[in-house]
Protein backbone atom coordinates (compact mmCIF):
# COMPACT_ATOMS: atom_id res chain seq x y z
CA UNK A 1 0.00 0.00 0.00
CA UNK A 2 1.16 3.52 -0.83
CA UNK A 3 0.40 7.05 0.23
CA UNK A 4 -0.92 10.11 -1.51
CA UNK A 5 1.08 13.11 -2.65
CA UNK A 6 0.00 16.70 -3.23
CA UNK A 7 -2.94 16.83 -5.61
CA UNK A 8 -2.77 18.86 -8.79
CA UNK A 9 -5.75 20.73 -10.13
CA UNK A 10 -7.59 19.94 -13.31
CA UNK A 11 -8.06 16.20 -13.04
CA UNK A 12 -11.07 15.02 -15.09
CA UNK A 13 -14.22 13.73 -13.40
CA UNK A 14 -13.62 10.27 -14.87
CA UNK A 15 -10.38 10.07 -12.91
CA UNK A 16 -12.18 10.62 -9.60
CA UNK A 17 -14.90 8.12 -10.54
CA UNK A 18 -12.21 5.55 -11.37
CA UNK A 19 -10.45 6.20 -8.05
CA UNK A 20 -13.74 5.79 -6.18
CA UNK A 21 -14.32 2.50 -7.99
CA UNK A 22 -10.97 1.30 -6.68
CA UNK A 23 -12.08 2.23 -3.16
CA UNK A 24 -15.23 0.11 -3.45
CA UNK A 25 -13.30 -2.86 -4.86
CA UNK A 26 -10.51 -2.68 -2.27
CA UNK A 27 -13.10 -2.34 0.51
CA UNK A 28 -14.55 -5.66 -0.61
CA UNK A 29 -11.21 -7.38 -1.17
CA UNK A 30 -9.57 -6.32 2.08
CA UNK A 31 -12.83 -6.74 3.92
CA UNK A 32 -13.10 -10.37 2.83
CA UNK A 33 -9.57 -11.65 2.24
CA UNK A 34 -8.17 -11.34 5.80
CA UNK A 35 -11.35 -12.94 7.12
CA UNK A 36 -11.14 -15.99 4.87
CA UNK A 37 -8.41 -17.85 6.78
CA UNK A 38 -10.20 -17.23 10.09
CA UNK A 39 -13.48 -18.46 8.58
CA UNK A 40 -11.81 -21.65 7.36
CA UNK A 41 -10.18 -22.60 10.68
CA UNK A 42 -13.02 -21.55 13.01
CA UNK A 43 -15.15 -24.43 14.23
CA UNK A 44 -18.51 -25.13 12.61
CA UNK A 45 -20.23 -24.37 15.93
CA UNK A 46 -18.86 -20.83 15.75
CA UNK A 47 -19.80 -20.27 12.12
CA UNK A 48 -16.66 -21.47 10.32
CA UNK A 49 -15.79 -24.55 8.29
CA UNK A 50 -13.50 -26.15 10.89
CA UNK A 51 -10.61 -27.03 8.56
CA UNK A 52 -7.18 -28.07 9.75
CA UNK A 53 -4.87 -25.01 9.80
CA UNK A 54 -2.44 -26.42 7.21
CA UNK A 55 -5.22 -27.19 4.74
CA UNK A 56 -6.95 -23.87 5.40
CA UNK A 57 -3.76 -21.91 4.69
CA UNK A 58 -3.20 -23.63 1.37
CA UNK A 59 -6.75 -22.78 0.31
CA UNK A 60 -6.83 -19.20 1.63
CA UNK A 61 -3.66 -18.01 -0.14
CA UNK A 62 -5.23 -18.88 -3.50
CA UNK A 63 -7.37 -15.75 -3.26
CA UNK A 64 -4.24 -13.58 -3.31
CA UNK A 65 -2.24 -15.79 -5.67
CA UNK A 66 -4.88 -16.09 -8.37
CA UNK A 67 -5.65 -12.37 -8.30
CA UNK A 68 -2.01 -11.76 -9.29
CA UNK A 69 -2.14 -14.10 -12.28
CA UNK A 70 -5.63 -13.35 -13.59
CA UNK A 71 -4.88 -9.72 -14.60
CA UNK A 72 -2.33 -11.00 -17.12
CA UNK A 73 -5.20 -12.70 -18.94
CA UNK A 74 -7.58 -9.79 -18.38
CA UNK A 75 -5.01 -7.34 -19.71
CA UNK A 76 -4.50 -9.41 -22.86
CA UNK A 77 -8.26 -9.50 -23.44
CA UNK A 78 -8.50 -5.71 -23.20
CA UNK A 79 -5.38 -5.17 -25.29
CA UNK A 80 -6.92 -7.05 -28.20
CA UNK A 81 -10.68 -7.55 -27.99
CA UNK A 82 -12.71 -5.86 -25.26
CA UNK A 83 -13.00 -2.23 -24.23
CA UNK A 84 -11.60 -1.78 -20.72
CA UNK A 85 -14.61 0.15 -19.39
CA UNK A 86 -16.83 -2.84 -20.12
CA UNK A 87 -14.28 -5.20 -18.58
CA UNK A 88 -14.24 -3.13 -15.37
CA UNK A 89 -18.04 -3.17 -15.10
CA UNK A 90 -18.28 -6.89 -15.84
CA UNK A 91 -15.41 -7.58 -13.46
CA UNK A 92 -17.21 -5.83 -10.59
CA UNK A 93 -20.33 -7.90 -11.18
CA UNK A 94 -18.33 -11.15 -11.34
CA UNK A 95 -16.39 -10.29 -8.17
CA UNK A 96 -19.67 -9.49 -6.43
CA UNK A 97 -21.07 -12.87 -7.42
CA UNK A 98 -17.93 -14.50 -6.05
CA UNK A 99 -18.33 -12.92 -2.62
CA UNK A 100 -22.01 -13.81 -2.60
CA UNK A 101 -21.02 -17.44 -3.23
CA UNK A 102 -18.90 -17.13 -0.08
CA UNK A 103 -21.99 -15.92 1.77
CA UNK A 104 -23.69 -19.25 1.03
CA UNK A 105 -20.60 -21.46 1.26
CA UNK A 106 -21.01 -24.54 3.45
CA UNK A 107 -18.07 -26.59 2.22
CA UNK A 108 -14.64 -26.28 0.67
CA UNK A 109 -15.91 -26.68 -2.89
CA UNK A 110 -17.99 -23.54 -2.55
CA UNK A 111 -15.01 -21.62 -1.13
CA UNK A 112 -12.85 -22.73 -4.05
CA UNK A 113 -15.58 -21.59 -6.43
CA UNK A 114 -15.71 -18.23 -4.64
CA UNK A 115 -11.95 -17.80 -5.04
CA UNK A 116 -12.04 -18.68 -8.75
CA UNK A 117 -14.95 -16.34 -9.49
CA UNK A 118 -13.43 -13.42 -7.56
CA UNK A 119 -10.11 -14.00 -9.35
CA UNK A 120 -11.81 -13.96 -12.77
CA UNK A 121 -13.53 -10.71 -11.92
CA UNK A 122 -10.28 -9.23 -10.60
CA UNK A 123 -8.55 -10.22 -13.82
CA UNK A 124 -10.96 -8.06 -15.80
CA UNK A 125 -10.85 -5.22 -13.26
CA UNK A 126 -7.30 -4.88 -11.98
CA UNK A 127 -4.86 -3.25 -14.36
CA UNK A 128 -7.51 -2.29 -16.89
CA UNK A 129 -8.95 0.43 -14.66
CA UNK A 130 -5.42 1.75 -14.07
CA UNK A 131 -4.87 1.78 -17.83
CA UNK A 132 -8.03 3.84 -18.31
CA UNK A 133 -6.74 6.35 -15.76
CA UNK A 134 -3.48 6.59 -17.68
CA UNK A 135 -5.35 7.33 -20.89
CA UNK A 136 -7.29 10.18 -19.26
CA UNK A 137 -4.20 12.40 -19.02
CA UNK A 138 -2.60 14.19 -21.94
CA UNK A 139 -0.11 15.93 -19.64
CA UNK A 140 2.30 13.15 -18.68
CA UNK A 141 3.76 15.30 -15.91
CA UNK A 142 0.52 14.78 -13.98
CA UNK A 143 0.81 10.99 -14.01
CA UNK A 144 2.96 10.42 -10.90
CA UNK A 145 0.80 12.65 -8.76
CA UNK A 146 -2.42 11.24 -10.20
CA UNK A 147 -1.42 7.64 -9.51
CA UNK A 148 -0.23 8.54 -6.02
CA UNK A 149 -3.67 9.95 -5.29
CA UNK A 150 -5.22 6.84 -6.82
CA UNK A 151 -3.21 4.70 -4.41
CA UNK A 152 -4.55 6.76 -1.52
CA UNK A 153 -8.05 5.73 -2.62
CA UNK A 154 -6.82 2.13 -2.53
CA UNK A 155 -5.58 2.71 1.02
CA UNK A 156 -8.92 4.20 2.02
CA UNK A 157 -10.75 1.12 0.77
CA UNK A 158 -8.32 -1.27 2.45
CA UNK A 159 -8.36 0.64 5.72
CA UNK A 160 -12.12 1.00 6.10
CA UNK A 161 -12.89 -2.40 4.56
CA UNK A 162 -10.74 -4.31 7.03
CA UNK A 163 -11.68 -2.06 9.96
CA UNK A 164 -15.44 -2.23 9.46
CA UNK A 165 -15.78 -5.91 8.55
CA UNK A 166 -13.52 -6.86 11.47
CA UNK A 167 -15.91 -5.12 13.83
CA UNK A 168 -19.03 -6.45 12.15
CA UNK A 169 -18.17 -10.15 12.22
CA UNK A 170 -17.21 -9.99 15.91
CA UNK A 171 -20.19 -7.90 17.00
CA UNK A 172 -23.14 -6.73 14.90
CA UNK A 173 -23.25 -9.77 12.60
CA UNK A 174 -22.62 -12.26 15.40
CA UNK A 175 -25.56 -14.50 16.35
CA UNK A 176 -25.01 -16.06 19.76
CA UNK A 177 -21.76 -18.02 19.45
CA UNK A 178 -21.88 -17.95 15.66
CA UNK A 179 -19.50 -15.33 14.26
CA UNK A 180 -20.74 -13.21 11.36
CA UNK A 181 -18.44 -14.38 8.57
CA UNK A 182 -21.14 -15.00 5.99
CA UNK A 183 -22.91 -11.61 6.23
CA UNK A 184 -19.50 -9.98 5.73
CA UNK A 185 -19.01 -11.82 2.44
CA UNK A 186 -22.48 -10.70 1.38
CA UNK A 187 -21.63 -7.11 2.28
CA UNK A 188 -18.41 -7.32 0.27
CA UNK A 189 -20.37 -8.57 -2.73
CA UNK A 190 -22.87 -5.72 -2.48
CA UNK A 191 -20.15 -3.08 -2.07
CA UNK A 192 -18.15 -4.10 -5.15
CA UNK A 193 -21.31 -4.34 -7.27
CA UNK A 194 -22.30 -0.83 -6.17
CA UNK A 195 -18.85 0.36 -7.23
CA UNK A 196 -19.35 -1.22 -10.65
CA UNK A 197 -22.77 0.39 -11.04
CA UNK A 198 -21.44 3.85 -10.16
CA UNK A 199 -18.58 3.41 -12.62
CA UNK A 200 -20.98 2.31 -15.36
CA UNK A 201 -23.31 5.25 -14.80
CA UNK A 202 -20.38 7.61 -15.36
CA UNK A 203 -19.06 6.12 -18.62
CA UNK A 204 -19.59 9.56 -20.13
CA UNK A 205 -16.92 11.05 -17.86
CA UNK A 206 -14.16 8.81 -19.25
CA UNK A 207 -13.37 11.06 -22.24
CA UNK A 208 -14.05 8.26 -24.70
CA UNK A 209 -11.43 5.96 -23.15
CA UNK A 210 -12.01 2.24 -22.69
CA UNK A 211 -14.59 1.88 -25.47
CA UNK A 212 -12.11 0.07 -27.72
CA UNK A 213 -9.26 -2.38 -27.02
CA UNK A 214 -6.04 -0.72 -25.84
CA UNK A 215 -4.25 -1.36 -29.13
CA UNK A 216 -6.25 1.62 -30.38
CA UNK A 217 -6.02 5.25 -29.35
CA UNK A 218 -9.42 6.92 -29.16
CA UNK A 219 -10.59 10.51 -29.08
CA UNK A 220 -12.99 11.95 -26.50
CA UNK A 221 -15.94 10.45 -28.38
CA UNK A 222 -14.38 7.00 -28.39
CA UNK A 223 -13.51 7.05 -32.09
CA UNK A 224 -10.34 5.27 -33.17
CA UNK A 225 -7.52 7.64 -34.09
CA UNK A 226 -4.73 5.10 -34.58
CA UNK A 227 -3.03 2.03 -33.14
CA UNK A 228 -0.76 2.39 -30.13
CA UNK A 229 2.96 1.82 -30.65
CA UNK A 230 2.53 0.86 -34.33
CA UNK A 231 5.79 0.35 -36.27
CA UNK A 232 6.29 2.02 -39.61
CA UNK A 233 6.67 -1.35 -41.33
CA UNK A 234 6.28 -4.98 -40.30
CA UNK A 235 9.81 -5.63 -41.56
CA UNK A 236 11.21 -3.07 -39.12
CA UNK A 237 9.32 -4.63 -36.22
CA UNK A 238 10.52 -8.13 -37.16
CA UNK A 239 14.11 -6.94 -37.49
CA UNK A 240 14.00 -5.34 -34.05
CA UNK A 241 12.48 -8.46 -32.49
CA UNK A 242 15.26 -10.66 -33.85
CA UNK A 243 18.11 -8.36 -32.90
CA UNK A 244 20.28 -9.81 -30.09
CA UNK A 245 20.29 -8.09 -26.73
CA UNK A 246 23.13 -5.72 -26.03
CA UNK A 247 25.38 -6.28 -23.03
CA UNK A 248 23.61 -3.60 -20.92
CA UNK A 249 20.26 -5.17 -21.83
CA UNK A 250 21.45 -8.65 -20.84
CA UNK A 251 22.76 -7.27 -17.55
CA UNK A 252 19.42 -5.57 -16.90
CA UNK A 253 17.58 -8.85 -17.51
CA UNK A 254 19.78 -10.65 -14.98
CA UNK A 255 19.25 -7.85 -12.46
CA UNK A 256 15.48 -8.12 -12.87
CA UNK A 257 15.60 -11.89 -12.44
CA UNK A 258 17.70 -11.55 -9.28
CA UNK A 259 15.40 -8.94 -7.74
CA UNK A 260 12.39 -11.08 -8.68
CA UNK A 261 13.98 -13.97 -6.77
CA UNK A 262 14.50 -11.65 -3.79
CA UNK A 263 10.83 -10.67 -4.01
CA UNK A 264 9.78 -14.32 -3.68
CA UNK A 265 11.62 -14.58 -0.36
CA UNK A 266 10.43 -11.20 0.88
CA UNK A 267 6.74 -11.70 0.07
CA UNK A 268 6.80 -15.32 1.26
CA UNK A 269 7.86 -14.07 4.70
CA UNK A 270 5.60 -11.01 4.53
CA UNK A 271 2.45 -13.01 3.71
CA UNK A 272 2.80 -15.12 6.85
CA UNK A 273 0.92 -12.42 8.71
CA UNK A 274 -2.13 -13.43 6.66
CA UNK A 275 -1.81 -17.19 7.22
CA UNK A 276 0.39 -18.80 9.90
CA UNK A 277 0.52 -15.69 12.10
CA UNK A 278 -3.23 -15.11 11.82
CA UNK A 279 -3.86 -18.68 12.97
CA UNK A 280 -1.32 -18.21 15.78
CA UNK A 281 -2.95 -15.02 17.06
CA UNK A 282 -6.42 -16.59 17.18
CA UNK A 283 -5.03 -19.17 19.63
CA UNK A 284 -2.09 -17.73 21.52
CA UNK A 285 -2.54 -13.94 21.64
CA UNK A 286 -4.82 -11.93 23.86
CA UNK A 287 -6.61 -9.87 21.18
CA UNK A 288 -8.10 -7.32 23.58
CA UNK A 289 -7.23 -3.64 23.95
CA UNK A 290 -8.88 -1.72 26.78
CA UNK A 291 -11.34 -4.57 27.17
CA UNK A 292 -12.37 -4.52 23.49
CA UNK A 293 -11.62 -7.47 21.21
CA UNK A 294 -9.97 -6.71 17.88
CA UNK A 295 -9.91 -8.94 14.82
CA UNK A 296 -6.67 -10.31 13.28
CA UNK A 297 -7.29 -8.19 10.17
CA UNK A 298 -7.16 -5.04 12.28
CA UNK A 299 -3.47 -5.81 12.72
CA UNK A 300 -2.59 -7.35 9.36
CA UNK A 301 -4.51 -4.89 7.18
CA UNK A 302 -6.07 -1.94 9.02
CA UNK A 303 -2.99 -0.99 11.05
CA UNK A 304 -0.74 -1.66 8.06
CA UNK A 305 -2.84 0.60 5.83
CA UNK A 306 -2.84 3.42 8.33
CA UNK A 307 0.92 3.18 8.78
CA UNK A 308 1.51 3.13 5.03
CA UNK A 309 -0.21 6.48 4.58
CA UNK A 310 2.12 8.25 7.00
CA UNK A 311 5.31 6.22 6.67
CA UNK A 312 5.22 6.37 2.88
CA UNK A 313 5.14 10.16 3.06
CA UNK A 314 8.12 10.09 5.41
CA UNK A 315 9.97 7.66 3.14
CA UNK A 316 9.26 9.80 0.07
CA UNK A 317 10.77 12.82 1.83
CA UNK A 318 13.77 10.73 2.95
CA UNK A 319 14.45 9.39 -0.58
CA UNK A 320 14.13 12.93 -1.95
CA UNK A 321 16.56 14.25 0.65
CA UNK A 322 19.04 11.48 -0.10
CA UNK A 323 18.75 12.13 -3.84
CA UNK A 324 20.08 15.65 -3.26
CA UNK A 325 23.40 14.24 -2.00
CA UNK A 326 26.37 14.13 -4.39
CA UNK A 327 26.11 10.32 -4.46
CA UNK A 328 22.37 10.48 -4.96
CA UNK A 329 19.56 8.33 -3.51
CA UNK A 330 20.05 4.79 -2.28
CA UNK A 331 20.05 2.29 -5.12
CA UNK A 332 17.27 -0.23 -5.52
CA UNK A 333 19.57 -2.95 -4.19
CA UNK A 334 20.44 -0.93 -1.09
CA UNK A 335 16.73 -0.50 -0.39
CA UNK A 336 16.22 -4.25 -0.79
CA UNK A 337 19.01 -4.78 1.74
CA UNK A 338 17.28 -2.47 4.21
CA UNK A 339 13.97 -4.24 3.68
CA UNK A 340 15.49 -7.58 4.67
CA UNK A 341 17.13 -6.03 7.73
CA UNK A 342 13.75 -4.77 8.94
CA UNK A 343 12.14 -8.09 7.98
CA UNK A 344 14.63 -9.88 10.21
CA UNK A 345 13.96 -7.45 13.08
CA UNK A 346 10.21 -8.03 12.67
CA UNK A 347 10.66 -11.78 13.09
CA UNK A 348 12.98 -11.16 16.05
CA UNK A 349 9.99 -9.42 17.67
CA UNK A 350 7.84 -12.50 17.05
CA UNK A 351 10.56 -14.69 18.54
CA UNK A 352 10.62 -12.51 21.66
CA UNK A 353 6.81 -12.66 21.79
CA UNK A 354 6.85 -16.46 21.88
CA UNK A 355 9.47 -16.36 24.65
CA UNK A 356 7.27 -13.96 26.61
CA UNK A 357 4.41 -16.44 26.83
CA UNK A 358 6.59 -19.56 27.12
CA UNK A 359 7.90 -21.42 24.08
CA UNK A 360 5.43 -24.09 23.05
CA UNK A 361 3.03 -23.33 25.92
CA UNK A 362 -0.65 -24.12 25.47
CA UNK A 363 -3.39 -21.60 24.69
CA UNK A 364 -3.91 -20.74 28.36
CA UNK A 365 -0.65 -18.79 28.17
CA UNK A 366 -1.25 -15.84 25.85
CA UNK A 367 1.02 -13.08 24.62
CA UNK A 368 0.11 -9.40 24.60
CA UNK A 369 -1.31 -8.07 21.34
CA UNK A 370 1.14 -5.15 21.66
CA UNK A 371 3.87 -7.48 20.37
CA UNK A 372 1.91 -7.80 17.13
CA UNK A 373 1.50 -4.05 16.78
CA UNK A 374 5.26 -3.71 17.06
CA UNK A 375 5.80 -6.53 14.56
CA UNK A 376 3.35 -4.99 12.06
CA UNK A 377 4.99 -1.57 12.37
CA UNK A 378 8.47 -2.92 11.60
CA UNK A 379 7.10 -5.13 8.82
CA UNK A 380 5.45 -2.09 7.23
CA UNK A 381 8.79 -0.24 7.28
CA UNK A 382 10.31 -3.23 5.47
CA UNK A 383 7.48 -3.11 2.94
CA UNK A 384 8.05 0.59 2.28
CA UNK A 385 11.75 -0.01 1.67
CA UNK A 386 10.88 -2.77 -0.79
CA UNK A 387 7.98 -1.06 -2.55
CA UNK A 388 10.05 1.32 -4.76
CA UNK A 389 10.96 -1.75 -6.84
CA UNK A 390 8.24 -3.61 -8.68
CA UNK A 391 6.70 -2.17 -11.78
CA UNK A 392 8.86 0.96 -11.85
CA UNK A 393 12.11 -1.06 -11.64
CA UNK A 394 11.07 -3.42 -14.43
CA UNK A 395 9.69 -0.60 -16.59
CA UNK A 396 12.94 1.35 -16.30
CA UNK A 397 15.45 -1.40 -16.98
CA UNK A 398 13.73 -4.11 -19.04
CA UNK A 399 14.61 -4.23 -22.76
CA UNK A 400 11.63 -2.71 -24.57
CA UNK A 401 10.90 -5.77 -26.68
CA UNK A 402 10.84 -7.92 -23.53
CA UNK A 403 8.97 -5.49 -21.28
CA UNK A 404 5.83 -7.64 -21.08
CA UNK A 405 7.90 -10.78 -20.45
CA UNK A 406 9.92 -9.14 -17.67
CA UNK A 407 6.79 -7.68 -16.11
CA UNK A 408 5.36 -11.19 -16.21
CA UNK A 409 8.46 -12.50 -14.41
CA UNK A 410 7.88 -9.99 -11.60
CA UNK A 411 4.19 -10.81 -11.31
CA UNK A 412 4.76 -14.57 -11.43
CA UNK A 413 7.40 -14.24 -8.69
CA UNK A 414 4.77 -12.62 -6.46
CA UNK A 415 2.32 -15.36 -7.41
CA UNK A 416 4.78 -18.07 -6.35
CA UNK A 417 5.49 -16.26 -3.07
CA UNK A 418 1.80 -16.01 -2.29
CA UNK A 419 1.11 -19.60 -3.29
CA UNK A 420 4.05 -20.97 -1.28
CA UNK A 421 3.08 -18.98 1.80
CA UNK A 422 0.12 -21.25 2.40
CA UNK A 423 2.35 -24.29 2.83
CA UNK A 424 4.34 -22.81 5.73
CA UNK A 425 1.57 -23.84 8.13
CA UNK A 426 2.39 -27.47 7.27
CA UNK A 427 5.90 -26.90 8.68
CA UNK A 428 4.44 -25.08 11.67
CA UNK A 429 2.51 -28.24 12.52
CA UNK A 430 5.64 -30.37 12.25
CA UNK A 431 8.34 -28.10 13.64
CA UNK A 432 6.47 -25.63 15.84
CA UNK A 433 5.93 -21.91 15.36
CA UNK A 434 9.10 -20.95 17.25
CA UNK A 435 11.25 -22.80 14.72
CA UNK A 436 9.55 -20.90 11.89
CA UNK A 437 10.02 -17.52 13.60
CA UNK A 438 13.72 -18.15 14.24
CA UNK A 439 14.34 -19.57 10.77
CA UNK A 440 12.69 -16.61 9.05
CA UNK A 441 14.65 -14.21 11.24
CA UNK A 442 17.98 -15.85 10.43
CA UNK A 443 17.26 -16.19 6.69
CA UNK A 444 16.23 -12.51 6.52
CA UNK A 445 19.46 -11.33 8.14
CA UNK A 446 21.59 -13.70 6.03
CA UNK A 447 19.93 -12.49 2.84
CA UNK A 448 20.47 -8.88 3.94
CA UNK A 449 24.20 -9.64 4.35
CA UNK A 450 24.31 -11.28 0.92
CA UNK A 451 22.51 -8.31 -0.63
CA UNK A 452 24.92 -5.88 1.05
CA UNK A 453 27.88 -7.82 -0.36
CA UNK A 454 26.36 -7.94 -3.85
CA UNK A 455 25.12 -4.35 -4.01
CA UNK A 456 28.23 -2.96 -5.70
CA UNK A 457 28.41 -5.61 -8.47
CA UNK A 458 24.63 -5.44 -8.97
CA UNK A 459 24.79 -1.66 -9.32
CA UNK A 460 27.57 -2.26 -11.83
CA UNK A 461 25.25 -4.40 -13.93
CA UNK A 462 22.97 -1.41 -14.42
CA UNK A 463 25.61 1.31 -14.73
CA UNK A 464 25.97 0.94 -18.50
CA UNK A 465 22.18 0.95 -18.85
CA UNK A 466 21.93 4.28 -17.02
CA UNK A 467 24.68 5.76 -19.17
CA UNK A 468 22.93 4.84 -22.42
Amino acid sequence: MEATQTQKKGYPLGYWISCLTYTFERFAFYGGKPLLIVFLVTSVAKGGLGLEPAKASIVAVNLTAFTYIAPLIGGYICDHWLGARYAVSIGCIIMGIGYIIGWKANDLSAINLMIIVVAIGTGLFKGNLAAIIGRLFEDQSQMDSAFSIQYSFVNIGAFFGSLITGILYLNQFKQGEVLGFRPVFLLCGIIVIIGGIVFTLFYGSLKGQGKKPFKFYTDEKGNIIGEAHQKETEAEAEKEAKAPLTKPERNAVWAIIFVSFASIIFWLFYYQQETALTIYMTKFVDMHIAGKEIAPQHLTTTWNGLLCIFLSLAAAKLWQKLSERPQGDLSMFQKVTLSFVFLGIAYAVLTAMEFSRGVGADATHQASVLWLFLFSTILTIAEICFSPLGNSFVSKFAPKKYLSVMMGVWIIATFFASKASGYIEVFVGKLGIMTIFVTFMIVSFVFAIIMFALTKPLNGLLKEHDEN
